[in-house]
């Protein structure tokens, strides 16, 4: 899914509680949790007798929302896939597979038809029918739903754009035959359409309760009745503390080998790392930057770079940047490798591609860092007016503005005026094209070019740069029509547009670092981030301290 939100990994913590985390690590084995010798029975590993996991739900000071069909973060993902189950799922390579339905595709690629497996039933027991999926999706692409997934993922579906936009009341698009066939229909083929249904937004919410709470039927009594049909159901909850979650009695898949799963509600990975090292917390992961150093050295660490993008992005439709030599000065003016290895502490790889290298259609660019030529180019400018980057304070730290001012001012002779902005203003400034220069993110779980070459469409409300090419669009349209190598290579030529017209100047893609010990089955780190994909193969392994 595409994220229009920015999205710079920022870690903060005061320095008593730093304080107070080191002194803890220091009192603890230096060994941590993702340490142990696994115990084997004739060779193979065995399960240990306690299936008990317990692990931080980063960037959450307290109980997040149970509705699935709000914006997503990397947190909510992973509680979601536990509370809820859907048409498909993804495997560790990101490819989509049953779940709860099998299906069958017309010949023109429009027509999805889903013949859900039987027995199927909410945590209460109530059962899951075709006509829960139509009213799900119904509700989730609601005018009152301002999750951008419903743009990215939802507007293919016919009726889509209208039920959002507030024009119909119904989703045409989704039709249920019998109580176990669901007829999907869309406005033109969308080859990454199956991998999109394993986004939580998809899933089938318990109608039942949607009516017996009303306008709240997030709350946590909700949740431990069984709002979804995934394989746990909550537990207990305490608020800003923890949540457990243990095996729904009425889940129609593979039943759960853990018995419980503690979450804890944890903000700072820097305390989540610290709390790991400490032997409270299974595993962890989204460590900070300044964690991953002493944490690579740790068995377990792994690092690889995900489905996401950082870019800065002009507007080009007006001055100054409706200037092609002045977009392009500043896509020469930037040391993007030292820019990672200095101020970003190497948690992320430098990027001079829109796609990220794990992205089908993924080609690799020549570094663009060039003082002399943006010099060069900058002369052609004139008069030079004053430019601003604007920014999220939440997400740009005060480190990247200042390596980022400075070289602007060394080899462009610029000095570029700061706008630093609050998340909500900035997300504002966004979609009333108030941003004259500023930082974006595309990040998504589904291995597919289109939803990173999508927002730069004429007709894209997500196009911050407001930026309308027809080749751009003919390119694109065409890709929609094609398959395997000749699709890629349609998206490959698209990107080479936004690149050498400067529409965006890619800055980093970003890496998610993590320490899973050997003895947790199942959960594995890919480039849609921590993944415990089927979570009846997740288990505790005997092992030895």
């Amino acid at each position: 899914m595409y994220y229009r939100s920015p999205y710079i990994r920022v870690r903060r913590l005061s320095a008593t509680l730093l304080m107070l985390c080191t002194a803890l690590l220091l009192l603890t084995s230096c060994g941590g949790p993702a340490s142990g010798t696994i115990t084997l029975t004739n060779g193979q590993p065995t399960l240990a007798s306690d299936q008990v996991l317990t692990i931080p739900l980063i960037g959450t000071a307290d109980v997040p929302s149970f509705d699935p069909t709000s914006e997503p973060t990397a947190s909510t993902k992973i509680l979601y896939s536990m509370l809820y189950s859907g048409l498909v799922r993804t495997d560790n390579n990101l490819q989509p597979v049953s779940d709860q339905a099998t299906w069958t595709i017309s010949a023109d690629q429009k027509q999805y038809t889903f013949h859900l497996k039987p027995d199927l039933t909410f945590g209460d027991g109530s059962p899951v029918t075709a006509r829960s999926y139509v009213d799900s999706w119904t509700y989730a692409a609601r005018p009152a739903n301002a999750s951008s997934q419903v743009a990215t993922l939802m507007s293919i579906i016919k009726g889509a754009r209208e039920l959002h936009a507030g024009q119909s009341k119904t989703l045409s698009g989704v039709q249920a035959s019998d109580d176990h066939t669901l007829r999907v229909s869309l406005t033109k083929p969308a080859p990454y359409f199956l991998a999109a249904l394993a986004s939580p937004l998809f899933a089938p919410v318990n109608q039942k309760l949607m009516a017996a709470y009303g306008e709240q039927p997030w709350s946590v009594e909700g949740a431990m009745q069984g709002l979804g049909s995934g394989p746990f159901v909550v537990k207990d909850l305490t608020r800003a503390v923890k949540m457990t979650l243990v095996p729904s009695p009425h889940y129609a898949g593979n039943k759960p080998v853990l018995k419980q799963v503690n979450v804890y509600f944890v903000n700072d990975p820097r305390v989540a790392y610290t709390a790991n090292r400490a032997g409270r917390y299974d595993l962890v992961w989204d460590l900070a930057p300044q964690d991953q150093l002493p944490a690579a050295k740790l068995k377990g660490f792994s690092r690889p770079e995900q489905l996401q993008t950082d870019a800065f992005f002009f507007d080009t439709s007006k001055a100054p940047f409706d200037n092609l030599a002045l977009r392009q000065a500043f896509a020469h003016a930037l040391d993007k490798k030292d820019f990672a290895q200095t101020v970003l502490n190497s948690s992320v790889s430098p990027a001079e591609t829109l796609l990220p290298t794990a992205m089908p259609g993924y080609q690799p660019q020549a570094d663009t860092f060039n003082a002399t030529k943006a010099k060069s180019l900058l002369k052609s400018v004139d008069p030079l007016p004053a430019i601003t980057f604007a920014y999220p304070t939440s997400r740009v730290t005060p480190a990247m503005t200042v390596a980022l001012q400075s070289a602007w001012k060394k080899n462009l002779g610029i000095q570029v005026n700061l706008r630093p902005l609050e998340d909500q203003a900035y997300q504002q400034a966004l979609a009333n094209h108030d941003v004259q220069f500023g930082i974006i993110s595309w990040q998504t779980t589904i291995a597919d070019p289109y939803l990173f070459t999508s927002p730069f469409l004429s007709s894209s409300d997500q196009n911050v740069s407001q930026w309308h090419n027809p080749d751009y669009d003919r390119l694109l349209a065409q890709a929609e029509t094609q398959t395997g190598s000749e699709r890629l290579a349609l998206y490959q030529q698209a990107e080479q547009q936004l690149l050498s017209q400067a529409v965006i100047v890619p800055l980093d893609h970003q890496q998610l670092a993590a320490l899973l010990p050997a003895w947790l089955r199942g959960v594995s780190v890919n480039a849609a981030g921590l993944s415990f994909g089927d979570w009846s193969q997740v288990a505790v392994l005997d092992h030895k301290a």
